[in-house]
């Protein structure tokens, strides 16, 4: 048996080819050394696979076998006590403890929350003035992570929260995420240095908001409140700890969200027999939140959005133990990717997977390994639900009670962000007046 497959040589090119198009380079790297194939990066080396089976290996592997990705890295920007961080059974116990607000009845308390900020956001725009999908998209998901995750309950704590959070998204640069070399500190000015500034700022907003809170977190329903109560085991507040948890969720939250508004956007009126489509079912709808989110064919709409465009490309995972992989044998220190990008423009899974075609999510359904937006195995995405649930209230209102034109005459493709990948021109469009 082999040990490693082949892959492209030369680390800066490699990883320059990943962060500007990562299907791009992937599609030719199965075309010219078979799947799996071996990306050597400025971060590590990585065996990368779409093969659905092969993704299902991994899925199913026991979570021993793999430690956090690129851990050096990403630590310093997120914290030790952020979950995506975390491994074995302190991760576990985490996912427990962040998981109940994400989920079932304590999400659906935030829907009207969603809704009323898509509505207050769409009435900013609708003007006439032209903006992009990425800016409606930010503005509402900001707003709803205020909301639902901090508790923001007036005028001026959404202010400073806002400022701060906005702060920390436009300085965490796509390069600071690749390599620990590109963190260093240079008199205050590196991009480290300000994205630092940033965090400490928003980290004492947090701790000041729930020293003013006292015994009222016993009673809020808003996630920093949750997190916030001592518990038997936990009868002191670890700030730090805090702090990190909430900091994950403003960005990935955010993020995911924000990009998925715009891409969903843009797809629906780049076809409109779907938008047809939709707006008929919504006409049908009372438009309450819990009726918007079983909506079958606006959730196959935000299924299908994320498999066109996987906010996360590829799910990493650093080996711990050696590990036979497609019939090779991989050492320990390697990493391992499943790359959506790649499966959700698999041929023999996807008929005409370039189309937009929400329908086959409402024909059928799809493996874990076949259909991955937010990961899998014990490392999937503890926001998922949340997000889906987000994404169809938001979508639904919006699309019921405004008429979008959309300027982009040309396709928008991905490009990156930071970690994620969102449409290049941000999505241009307008609000066509009343």
């Amino acid at each position: 048996m082999p040990d490693l497959p082949n892959g492209p040589h030369g680390k800066w090119r490699t990883t320059w080819g990943i962060i500007q198009n990562p299907r791009r380079l992937f599609n030719k790297c199965v075309q010219q050394f078979g799947d799996p194939f071996l990306m050597r990066a400025i971060n590590g080396n990585v065996v990368v696979t779409d093969r659905p089976d092969l993704v299902e290996q991994i899925f199913r592997a026991d979570p021993d076998t793999f430690s956090v990705f690129a851990s050096e890295g990403i630590r310093p920007i997120l914290g030790a006590g952020s979950l995506l961080m975390m491994e074995g059974p302190p991760h576990r116990a985490e996912r427990k403890r962040v998981a109940p607000p994400l989920h079932g009845d304590r999400m659906k308390a935030y829907g009207e929350a969603m809704q009323s900020i898509a509505l207050a956001t769409g009435r900013n725009y609708s003007d006439g003035r032209e903006f992009t999908g990425i800016r409606l998209g930010t503005e509402i998901s900001l707003d709803v992570i205020l909301q639902t995750v901090l508790g923001a309950d007036s005028n001026q704590l959404m202010n400073e929260f806002r400022h701060s959070t906005r702060g920390v998204l436009d300085r965490s640069l796509p390069i600071l995420f690749f390599s620990p070399k590109t963190q260093f500190s240079l008199l205050g000015f590196s991009p480290m240095d300000r994205l630092r500034v940033v965090q400490a700022k928003l980290r004492e907003q947090i701790k000041q908001e729930v020293q003013r809170r006292g015994d009222s977190i016993h009673s809020r329903e808003d996630i920093l409140s949750i997190l916030a109560r001592p518990t038997e085991s936990d009868p002191e507040i670890d700030f730090e700890h805090l702090a990190d948890s909430i900091g994950t969720l403003l960005f990935a939250g955010h993020e995911t969200t924000a990009v998925s508004i715009a891409w969903s956007l843009y797809h629906l009126h780049r076809n409109p027999d779907w938008l047809d489509k939709l707006r008929a079912e919504l006409d049908q709808c009372d438009m309450s939140p819990e009726s918007l989110a079983a909506m079958p064919l606006l959730r196959a709409i935000v299924q299908e959005t994320l498999r066109l465009n996987p906010i996360v490309t590829e799910v990493l995972r650093t080996l711990t133990r050696p590990m036979e992989l497609g019939g090779y044998r991989l050492p320990t220190g390697f990493s391992i990717a499943a790359a959506s990008c790649l499966t959700h423009y698999d041929e023999s899974i996807y008929a005409s997977p370039e189309t937009f075609d929400p329908g086959r999510f409402i024909d059928r359904t799809y493996t874990p390994s076949q259909y991955y937006p937010f990961g899998g195995g014990n490392r999937r995405c503890v926001g998922a639900a949340f997000a889906t649930y987000e994404l169809a209230i938001v979508l639904g209102t919006l699309v019921h009670n405004y008429r979008f034109e959309l300027l982009d005459k040309v396709p928008v493709v991905p490009r990156r962000r930071n970690v994620t990948m969102g449409p290049s021109t941000g999505v241009r469009m307008r609000i066509i007046p009343n």
